[in-house]
């Protein structure tokens, strides 16, 4: 598989307010990120209804049609982690760590996700 994973942090500072784009990260092996997503069985889900504005902005400029799409929460990272080997889990830590930042508790932050071809 060629083309890119991308993966963005959304954050609701407000528990009953709307969900905001805080960071966007890219990984290096997107067939490897891609296998371990399909392994924890959280690969292709859709994405929710309530994405962030910026986020609903970053997929419909994309170049690419987004493929795989799913959303992640921590406790999911974890899960993901799983079925990582363990030189892949930096990314995966990195993520977890950056969302419990935002949020001690990892309950109002998630990931988006999804796989273009270039």
């Amino acid at each position: 598989m060629t083309g890119q994973a991308l993966v963005l942090c959304e954050h609701r500072p407000d528990p009953q307010g709307a969900w905001e784009l805080t960071a966007r990260f890219l990984h290096a092996d997107p067939a490897a990120l891609l296998d371990q997503l399909e392994r924890a069985g959280v690969a292709g889900r859709a994405h929710p209804d309530d994405l962030s504005l910026q986020s609903r902005s970053e997929l419909l400029f994309q170049d690419d049609d987004a493929r795989h799409p799913t959303t992640l929460t921590v406790t999911e990272i974890h899960d993901v982690q799983a079925h990582a080997p363990p030189e892949e889990w930096g990314n995966l830590h990195a993520w977890a760590a950056f969302m419990y930042a935002l949020d001690p508790t990892g309950e109002h932050t998630r990931l988006i996700v999804w796989f273009t071809d270039h």
